[in-house]
């Protein structure tokens, strides 16, 4: 691991036995005679590796030229050494993060050695903060494209979330809406973010194995336990606990997971100790866990303990034109990953995107636009790129003139009025949505009179109001 060495001493014939020893290993070695030529090198050279003697004459001795060292590059790596008279110094060096030390007469060969391993310990640092750097764009806030109003609520309370250590997180949605990028997100938005995040998929495993990986086990646990075994939520701990499908978790499981959560504690399966954790849980869904309640498969005060914060992801059939902003930036990921050169979706491709009822949501989007993109061959996607013909949602019908549109139909009379259908067919949500419209102003604005005039609960209204995009005041 060849590299350049700083060795810095006021014995000149050290120096040469040290630049000796290095040069025959291939290493560039530079040389100084103090603290003050040494800090200058440093600057000067931008070593890999700086040998430093702590008894240094001068204004810095090598304590303080350790210390000037890592007040401009902290990860540069220092070796100390020191005679006899000062092992004073070689520790208080060590306090100020030397990577370690040699006493005098050097042994050459367990200086190269660590050497070897200091530089290794940087490379393998450089390469974790690389990886980390990657993951945070691979699962950062930025991946979290949209900007219809429900993803924006969505980014905006995950934020303040992720401000919050360890609070616990419920995350609902369909399957497919983006619910383990948005656990991803808070986890690295938050003070623990260089700790771990811990992911256990519910519907994945087995009851007993279920078990066995959440809380570990003793040896001689069970036929198969032959050594100890942490369990993921003491690996966790300290980090993120993401739990996905936890609408799947069997129902004596929720009640042991419960206790966990109220006492911070947990139990190794055979073992009679506990173990103090800590982690900031996200809970994940695709199930209704009121159905789940009513039918008692889930426990309803372990749901009032994930209830904390609850972040809903809406469909991508609600999203609009965010479908479209997703499926510009997978075409630019997989132009890459596949040395393409898709430059846009044509305009009958966008139609179809938009008009596609998506039910297997961002996931199932993903998938559509690699296939385009892997067997397109222009520089345009187009709709039979896409492999999306049928199970398409309609959008709103064109407007057909009296002569040429057939009779609609009509529905027997309905609370008294009658309801007519045009034979083309309608957008159902763009009904409600009119309907809505409607109710709000003939109710001079007022939500709790339009939520009685429409026979819905004002939450309900409420709810369909910030669906649609549709402000109060922007009715008066």
């Amino acid at each position: 691991m060849p590299g350049t060495i700083l060795v810095v001493d006021d014995d000149s014939n050290v120096r040469e036995v040290i630049r000796m020893a290095l040069e025959d290993r291939g290493y560039e070695v530079a040389e100084a005679g103090d603290g003050e030529q040494g800090l200058a090198q440093f600057h000067a050279l931008v070593p890999d590796l700086s040998l430093i003697d702590v008894g240094l004459p001068g204004a810095y001795d090598g304590v303080e030229l350790l210390r000037r060292i890592h007040e401009a590059n902290e990860s540069h790596p220092v070796l100390i050494f020191s005679g006899q008279a000062s092992p004073e110094k070689a520790v208080e060096a060590m306090k100020q993060g030397a990577f370690d030390y040699l006493g005098k007469p050097l042994n050459l060969e367990k200086l190269t050695l660590l050497i070897e391993r200091a530089l290794a310990n940087v490379k393998k640092d450089a390469v974790l903060e690389r990886v980390s750097e990657n993951h945070k764009a691979a699962y950062g806030f930025d991946r979290l494209i949209g900007s219809c109003p429900q993803m924006q609520e969505v980014i905006v309370t995950a934020r303040k979330v992720a401000t919050v250590p360890y609070a616990t997180v419920l995350l609902t949605g369909d399957s497919g809406t983006g619910k383990e990028l948005v656990a991803h997100a808070i986890h690295l938005a938050s003070a623990n973010s260089k700790e771990p995040f811990v992911e256990v998929n519910c519907a994945a495993m087995p009851e007993s194995l279920l078990e066995a990986e959440l809380f570990g086990y003793e040896r001689g646990a069970f036929t198969d336990a032959k050594q100890r075994k942490r369990g993921l939520l003491e690996v966790a701990t300290g980090g993120t606990f993401f739990l996905d499908e936890m609408g799947d978790m069997p129902i004596n499981l929720q009640a042991k997971l419960l206790k966990v959560i109220e006492e911070r504690k947990i139990r190794r399966l055979g073992g009679t100790s506990t173990i103090s954790v800590q982690f900031r849980l996200i809970a994940a869904t695709n199930a209704d866990l009121n159905e789940k309640m009513a039918a008692g498969a889930f426990r309803r005060d372990l749901f009032y303990r994930l209830n904390v914060f609850t972040i809903h992801l809406p469909p991508l059939r609600e999203r609009g034109r965010d479908v479209l902003e997703i499926a510009n930036h997978f075409v630019k990921h997989f132009n890459r990953e596949f040395s393409k050169n898709i430059v846009r979706i044509s305009p009958d491709a966008q139609q179809l995107l938009l008009s596609y009822d998506w039910p297997g949501n961002i996931r199932e989007l993903r998938n559509a636009i690699e296939r385009a993109v892997l067997i397109g061959t222009s520089d345009e996607i187009q709709p039979q790129d896409l492999a999306i013909k049928t199970r398409f949602r309609p959008t709103i019908f064109p407007e057909v003139s009296a002569e040429s549109s057939p009779a609609p139909m009509t529905s027997p009379p309905v609370g008294g009025m009658d309801i007519k259908v045009p034979p083309h067919g309608v957008n159902f949500e763009e009904v409600e949505k009119q309907l809505i419209r409607i109710a709000m102003r003939h109710c001079d604005n007022n939500a709790s009179a339009a939520a009685r005039f429409l026979r819905m609960t004002r939450e309900t209204l409420r709810y369909r109001l910030k669906k649609f995009g549709i402000r109060e005041e922007s009715e008066k």
